[in-house]
């Protein structure tokens, strides 16, 4: 496999493209094989994914607990694999919910997280440590993967899928309830899948195609824009339910002319695009080239990607500008980050910038703002017409707050009906 099969297609087409030349089980660890490969070499790629192999061996082997015992209540496992918005603080939204419908909130926590990322009030427990046949079936797979010449970072990421489905087979053993993800795509989220308890996946950002295809029994997704873009990527209308989880309540409309320019920065993103870099690194300095007061906003992920005026213009999060009520209004442009609907809600006018990457179709078409714009040049229109016409101030602002409301359901008993549906015998059989 040449690293240059990675760099220069989409996401969803290097999933074909493993698919094709390894098998399902290598569509299976999709995100590992991307996210390890992308920008490197095959043999870094080999190196980082055989470091990963060993690290998750030893925290499996040193920070485990026993299998779950048999309650005599139903319980609700968060299984955490990351903390922050992404992970945690997800799940953590859906324990209203949960207590209202009387299930037992039980942590199952990564374990590289430590305790202290998870509220202290709520009962936590590890993985289990596989068994010793486990271990054996894992060698067993990297040494045969490798012997048909495959590749040393496919055979690492299968033989990681073996131990965590391994340990995930024994610490869910006898359980019963629902099992609660924020992404069913990473190694130990996937494992959970199919072992006995019906699994839910809450949305945890925008669908950006390394959500899809999806696994888990149900999703709980924001709203009807999220569900179009899970539907048209081949999700079953049927296991989709509709609640933001109180996400996108009274939303602050764009009203005042805004007062400065900020870009979303993410040019680590390379699920975007292996462009995205690039492409935004052109447009900022375009754009402080006729609007030198322009702001980055850096990701959390990101550390300093721009040089020259670029540089200089870059701030670093936490963001004031995205919290809710935001003081000043700014004009924000974004392509496909979440962060453009943080924006909106806090009473800014967002741009949606539309960059020639592949993939994410029915994503940038959920994340096409009533303003939109190709050029810097087109987003400094914008917003001086923002500052000087004030029929069409008005006109966008009810335009973006439509397109709010696209995305966040304002009905909030989504997840408890999806509750009440699973006290009924056979309503969902759990995905094998």
């Amino acid at each position: 496999m040449k690293s240059s099969d990675w760099l220069r297609e989409s996401f969803s087409e290097h999933v074909e493209y493993m698919r094709q030349q390894f098998g399902p089980d290598a569509a299976d660890v999709r995100h590992e094989l991307f996210y390890l490969h992308a920008g490197r070499s095959q043999v870094a790629a080999g190196i980082r994914a055989l470091a990963a192999l060993l690290r998750d061996s030893w925290l499996l082997l040193r920070r485990t607990s026993p299998g779950l015992n048999a309650q005599g209540h139903k319980q609700a496992i968060l299984l955490t694999t990351l903390a922050g918005v992404s992970g945690w603080s997800t799940l953590q939204r859906a324990l209203p919910a949960l207590a209202a419908a009387g299930y037992a909130p039980l942590v199952l926590l990564h374990p590289r997280l430590a305790i202290d990322d998870i509220s202290p009030a709520l009962p936590c427990i590890r993985p289990a440590r596989p068994d010793l046949q486990a271990w054996r079936s894992a060698l067993h797979v990297f040494i045969v993967t490798l012997r048909q010449a495959r590749p040393l970072l496919l055979a690492s990421c299968l033989a990681r899928r073996a131990l965590w489905s391994a340990s995930l087979r024994r610490t869910l053993a006898g359980s019963r309830g629902v099992v609660l993800l924020h992404n069913d795509f990473d190694l130990m989220s996937r494992a959970a899948i199919g072992q006995g308890l019906t699994s839910i996946c809450v949305q945890h950002g925008i669908a950006t195609d390394e959500f899809f295809p999806t696994r888990a029994d149900c999703y709980l997704v924001w709203g009807d824009a999220s569900r179009q873009v899970f539907e048209t990527n081949g999700t079953p209308s049927a296991q989709l339910v509709e609640d933001a989880l109180r996400r996108g309540e009274r939303p602050e409309q764009a009203a005042r002319p805004p007062e400065g320019i900020a870009l979303l920065s993410q040019t680590h993103a390379q699920i975007l695009g292996e462009g995205i870099g690039e492409a935004l690194a052109t447009f900022a300095h375009a754009l402080l080239q006729i609007a030198p007061d322009a702001r980055i906003l850096l990701h959390p992920q990101e550390d300093q990607p721009y040089s020259g005026a670029a540089a200089r213009a870059t701030r670093r999060p936490p963001h004031p500008e995205l919290q809710p009520r935001a003081a000043i209004p700014q004009l924000v442009v974004g392509y496909c980050s979440t962060a453009m609907l943080e924006a909106a809600l806090a009473g800014h006018w967002v741009v949606a910038l539309q960059l020639a990457l592949p993939g994410n179709r029915a994503l940038r078409q959920a994340m096409a703002a009533p303003l939109q714009a190709e050029t810097a040049k087109q987003v400094v229109s914008l917003y001086q017409r923002l500052r000087d016409d004030p029929a069409f101030r008005q006109a966008t602002g009810q335009a973006q707050t439509q397109w709010l409301r696209s995305h966040f359901a304002t009905q909030t008993s989504g997840f408890a009906g999806l509750l009440q549906r699973l006290e009924q015998p056979a309503t969902l059989e759990p995905v094998a």
